[in-house]
């Protein structure tokens, strides 16, 4: 009985040595199982809340298609050589393809370029290159002009009589949306009244940097009417300095770029409005698009997408929420 069970175990040892080394040589003729095509989404921040949006969008979509997503990004929207490393590790994994909120307009030009050399399809989303885009490189594109329309059309509220003085901060070269915004805001605020007088700020991305330029402007310019701040990062560096101040209520804060902190002191009042971006949209368009040019579709075209202006009146709205919410399944 010993020798039976020997000779058993021995012939089952040779089997699963087998199956061992013929696994082995599948995978070393790569006989693999075939790999899910791989959209790499690379935001401006993962910091940001209305990123999250773009992240859940692009999750969503890729499921239904069978395809995967890789979401990473720099952990502040000034580490511009970690968005650049990021970029460059996806086109040497060979993603399908790759949607990039890019931190800066002429540094991360070379790394799409690399990209497309490799015939990676990249869409561009919410602030341009300083390059226009080509068969393989969408832009899908946050409506600057408006934002700085409806960003005017809201100070206006506020301009009575000889208190006519409004700030805007948060302008930056990197980010070309931002000047864009600037621009419109001062020729329609002009329209509206030529005596007005616009303080702008130009400011880094850090926040402690933000922060003590905004308690700097509150101390020379305590007249302000309205602040206007062009990016999420600023407009909590100046909520902070009007509360210190005692100021909040008293000067209007407009801001561009969502998050829970800033949305949360819309809805209570503290901070007049948001214009939001809608992060969930450009993905959509993005996603659609790479999948296209994947069959074989040639467009160059820039898509604009809409922002939306964020009060205490509509910010629980179901339309709104649509915009706002980060998690997978929209409302």
């Amino acid at each position: 009985m010993g020798t039976t069970r020997g000779i058993l175990s021995d012939t089952m040892m040779s089997r699963q040595w087998s199956v061992a080394i013929l696994l082995l040589l599948t995978e070393s003729f790569g006989c693999r199982r075939p790999q899910k095509p791989m959209i790499a989404v690379i935001p401006e921040t993962t910091a940001q809340e209305a990123w999250e949006s773009a992240h859940s969008e692009a999750s969503r979509i890729a499921a239904t298609w069978n395809w995967d997503t890789f979401w990473n990004g720099p952990s502040r929207e000034d580490d511009l050589q970690r968005q650049i490393q990021i970029v460059d590790e996806e086109v040497d994994r060979g993603a399908a393809g790759i949607i990039l909120a890019p931190d800066h307009a002429v540094a991360l030009i070379s790394p799409v370029r690399a990209a497309v050399a490799k015939n990676i399809p990249v869409a561009i989303i919410d602030n341009p290159l300083a390059a226009f885009p080509k068969e393989d490189v969408l832009f899908v594109l946050n409506d600057h002009v408006a934002t700085g329309r409806m960003a005017a059309n809201r100070v206006s509220r506020y301009l009575k009589g000889k208190h006519n003085e409004v700030a805007i901060i948060g302008v930056h070269p990197s980010f070309l949306g931002s000047i864009t915004i600037a621009d419109t805001f001062k020729r329609a605020l002009e329209q509206y009244d030529p005596e007005i007088s616009i303080v702008e700020q130009r400011t880094t991305l850090g926040f402690s940097e933000a922060e003590s330029s905004a308690d700097e402007l509150l101390q020379k310019k305590p007249e302000l009417r309205a602040i206007v701040t062009l990016n999420a990062v600023q407009t909590r560096a100046v909520y902070d300095a009007l509360s210190r101040a005692k100021l909040t209520g008293k000067i209007a804060l407009i801001g561009c770029e969502q998050d829970f902190d800033t949305i949360y002191r819309v809805r209570t009042g503290e901070i007049d409005s948001i214009i939001a971006i809608d992060t969930r949209t450009m993905v959509r368009d993005a996603m659609q698009w790479i999948h296209e040019r994947r069959r074989g579709a040639v467009t160059s075209e820039t898509i604009i997408v809409e922002p939306r202006l964020v009060t205490k009146q509509n910010v629980d709205s179901s339309d709104m929420q649509h915009i706002l919410a980060v998690s997978g399944e929209t409302p």
